[in-house]
């Protein structure tokens, strides 16, 4: 997987000097061959026909060194920030703003990784001069290529290149034009539904304050449903309507959740090594990790995003940054102690009661399992999810590791999901509802 720094193209500076075509090629043969021959043969008109094949190359060089190419370049994705596995569509309008006509050419966006899936070199066609002081518009053309997003991170695009080739097609040159563009590809994040678990989370971590001012009698009610707490029963209510009504009350306007993720190499096992910056592992639990923090923050939440290692992940508002940060995220080498600067590694703020806590770990030590047992205690809704039980489990010499960490965290009283491969964001929110909703006699 690809990950981290800004991804550069090793091939940006590629073909940029001057290249003899084919024809160039054969009349420098020709121009060889004369000459030799005219040496072998005693037949000194032959010179005359090397030195006009030289000629003609001289020529069609200096007309390529010479000509100047000035382009406007501008890019537009789509979509603009791309996940793992989409086609991205680059639309490329390139305007001409030098005062003689470029012929038609072949042009090149060049782009660090190779997984092209179409155009790979693109036709643009002959642009008029920039004819300044007229009221004539400058030539503009606009070219489209698709390309597959195969790795995460982020990627510089261009520079945009057009071929430029003399009168008698012997020499080429390949200008660059225009600027660099990034392109951001995230983890492959989806959108999750309104589901009951949004609703349950929702209510959780808003805790149904009551209004600020007026009595119980204020307080607006309802008729009672299955699950209701007791507690929330309004006996005046229901002296007035003859039936059991509850309060419903007001909730806060900024509910508050935390999605945690393991970021340390040593917390993905045998499987990701602390050499490699990711591993398909760490891939999977950034796409449930950040899919649940978007949705969450998208539905109104307050969302803090824990890292065990040293925070790299930008806050989830505003979403660019956040999504930025998501493709350049890698695995820490760190192992052992958490990272005394994550708030993984923090007192719990026990007035959190109300929050909602996701974790998203695959093979967490005994330490980080401390560490969310007690988190546990500061939430009202907290749910595990271990990436790639199986997998883990048959690299580890100890089978029963796997076993302990989720009958720890189940006692811990949190809702333990295992998510195995083919699993996906959409499968473990709809799961967690499902068996949240049960639990609550929804």
């Amino acid at each position: 997987m690809t990950t981290g720094r800004v991804r550069r193209s090793s091939r940006r500076r590629e073909g940029y000097g001057i290249r003899l075509t084919a024809r160039g090629w054969w009349f420098v043969v020709a121009a060889g061959a004369s000459a030799a021959g005219a040496f072998a043969a005693g037949v000194p008109e032959l010179l005359y026909v090397a030195g006009l094949a030289l000629v003609l190359v001289a020529v069609a060089f200096t007309l390529v060194v010479s000509r100047r190419v000035r382009l406007d370049v501008v890019r537009e994705f789509a979509p603009a920030v791309a996940a793992i596995g989409q086609v991205v569509s680059v639309d490329v309008t390139v305007r001409n703003t030098s005062r003689t006509t470029l012929a038609a050419s072949d042009a090149v966006d060049f782009r660090p990784f190779g997984a092209i899936n179409r155009d790979r070199s693109l036709a643009l066609p002959a642009l008029g001069p920039d004819r300044r002081g007229s009221s004539a518009k400058p030539s503009v053309a606009h070219v489209r290529y698709r390309l597959e997003a195969t790795s995460r991170g982020v990627f510089e695009i261009g520079p945009f290149a057009v071929t430029v080739i003399d009168p008698f097609a012997l020499a080429t040159r390949v200008v660059p034009a225009g600027p660099l563009d990034e392109l951001v590809v995230t983890p492959a994040l989806e959108t999750l539904r309104d589901s009951g678990l949004a609703v349950i989370a929702s209510e959780g971590a808003s805790a149904l304050v009551r209004r600020a001012s007026g009595a119980d009698d204020d307080l607006s009610t309802r008729e009672y449903r299955t699950g209701d707490a007791m507690r929330r029963v309004h006996w005046r209510a229901t002296a007035k309507y003859g039936e059991l009504m509850v309060r419903q009350e007001e909730p806060r306007s900024h509910a508050e959740a935390r999605v945690v993720i393991d970021t340390r190499a040593s917390g993905y096992g045998p499987l990701a090594p602390v050499t490699p910056r990711s591993s398909p592992e760490f891939e999977r639990a950034l796409s449930i990790a950040g899919s649940i923090a978007i949705h969450l923050a998208h539905r109104g939440f307050a969302v803090e995003v824990v890292e065990s290692s040293a925070a790299q992940l930008a806050p989830v508002a505003p979403l660019p940054e956040f999504l930025r940060s998501l493709a350049t995220i890698e695995l820490s080498g760190e192992t052992g102690r958490v990272s005394p600067d994550s708030p993984l590694g923090a007192p719990v703020r026990l007035d959190r009661g109300s929050g909602s806590l996701f974790a998203v770990v695959s093979n967490p030590d005994q330490e980080t399992l401390d560490r969310l047992e007690r988190q546990r205690s500061g939430f009202g809704l907290a749910v595990a999810c271990v990436v790639d039980p199986d997998a883990i489990a048959d690299a580890s010499s100890d089978d029963g590791a796997r076993e302990t960490a989720t009958a720890a965290l189940d006692r811990a009283g949190w809702t333990v999901m295992l998510v195995r491969p083919g699993d996906t964001a959409v499968d473990v929110w709809a799961a967690v509802a499902d068996i949240h909703g049960v639990r609550h006699g929804r």
